[in-house]
């Protein structure tokens, strides 16, 4: 089978390229920045882990903390089970995970629930504000903004308060009304936002934050080299998340264990499932099973396809490296609103089954021009800026410059 991209790459196999940024209009030297992340699943902390890592770039004289709010504002063992809860709910139950998401989905801010869960944090966090004042608040979870947009109603919080959200959703638990500034991924939730009562003057369209490194380019043929794809076979890398919470993962190998691809399988934290299949592919030297790698920007330079669930830091990043997706088994929910933004997209195509995933699987490699329009289709959508460009309209909050 023949490579599914060009074998002599011009400057166009670096991806993605770097897209010219304006300069901020002034800054300041120091300030200090809190933000507030969480532990369920992997996207939330990559997002302020990206950043930080602008800020610490761009801004050296700036002091950010990043704090896991529910381990550190509400209780350890709290955020233990709680993650564990989620964790568990989708892989095992995932419909019973998709009723709650849906129940939850237009609660009214002055809801009795919505109060309750306000609560969650809210007095350590306070006290925590009284001995560390800060310049900016970044919650990239929605807990703490519920927390935060009460204590700045009741005048508790006077600093700036911004929240990133991590999927193109609109879910009423981001939504509340004293938050500052929103930073979100598309049209679609800025849209939902000002529909649910948001000002549009507080609300920035900059995509979900995602390291720099896939903003930086990656070339397509040292990845391959260093990764040693195979010239006569197209890479196929498999996500199933920091967790392992791809339902039924082992499906994914059953459908391609005897398709010519080198295959990619990234299982994350899964220890489990990846004893299994370094069991199953010990004598399938293109079959590559991995634990959690910090290399994924490498890993989608070199693939010519990822097969996913709809996580928004996964979708994210891989339409940064114009990665085509296939999506199997998304999480009831988020997941299912990020999917059909792909589908619509023409980013991504959809597996309900293991068969439909075989069918698409062979579809796909077997259609080098499909898979170019899928990555011309993320090329259009892509935002490969998105940390800088939140960061640098968070930090317009504190040095009072707007670009």
């Amino acid at each position: 089978m023949a490579l599914l991209r060009d074998p002599n790459p011009t400057s166009t196999a670096v991806l993605p390229r770097r897209e010219a940024l304006l300069p901020a209009p002034r800054t300041r030297e120091s300030a200090s920045v809190l933000v507030l992340s969480c532990n369920h699943g992997g996207g939330h902390r990559s997002a302020a882990h990206a950043l930080r890592e602008w800020w610490a770039r761009h801004r050296p004289g700036w002091e950010v903390t990043v704090h896991d709010y529910l381990a550190r504002f509400v209780h350890p063992i709290y955020a233990r089970i709680s993650e564990i809860s989620y964790v568990q709910s989708v892989r095992l139950v995932p419909s019973v995970y998709g009723f709650f998401y849906g129940l939850t989905a237009n609660l009214a801010n002055e809801s009795r629930l919505q109060v309750l869960i306000n609560q969650l944090g809210k007095l350590p966090l306070y006290h925590y504000l009284q001995r560390h004042p800060v310049d900016l608040i970044v919650c990239v979870h929605h807990t703490p903004a519920g927390a935060l947009s009460e204590l700045k109603r009741d005048g508790r919080v006077t600093c700036p308060v911004a929240t990133v959200v991590t999927d193109l959703v609109v879910h009423s638990q981001w939504i509340h009304p004293h938050i500052d500034l929103y930073l979100v991924g598309s049209d679609t939730v800025r849209e939902g936002l000002i529909e649910r009562g948001i000002p549009p003057d507080r609300i920035r369209i900059t995509g979900i934050p995602i390291a720099e490194r896939y903003a930086s380019g990656v070339d397509v043929e040292a990845a391959r080299r260093a990764l040693r794809v195979r010239p006569d076979l197209p890479g196929v890398l498999v996500m199933v998340g920091a967790a392992g919470m791809v339902r039924k993962a082992i499906e994914v190998y059953h459908a391609m264990s005897d398709l010519p691809v080198e295959m990619y399988f990234v299982c994350g934290r899964d220890r489990r499932l990846r004893r299994r299949l370094e069991t199953l592919t010990a004598d399938i030297p293109h079959f590559h099973i991995l634990g959690y790698v910090d290399n994924v920007p490498e890993l989608m330079a070199a693939c010519d396809l990822t097969v996913t669930k709809a996580g928004g830091l996964t979708i994210s990043e891989a339409l940064a490296m114009e990665l085509p997706m296939l999506i199997y088994r998304p999480i009831p929910g988020q997941e299912y609103a990020n999917r059909d933004y792909l589908l619509r997209a023409g980013a991504a195509v959809y597996a309900r089954t293991r068969r439909e995933l075989r069918e698409q699987l062979i579809e796909l490699i077997r259609s080098p021009a499909r898979l170019e329009a899928m990555r011309a289709a993320a090329r259009a959508i892509r935002r490969p800026h998105a940390a800088a460009a939140a960061a640098a309209a968070m930090s317009a909050l504190v040095e009072g410059s707007e670009r």
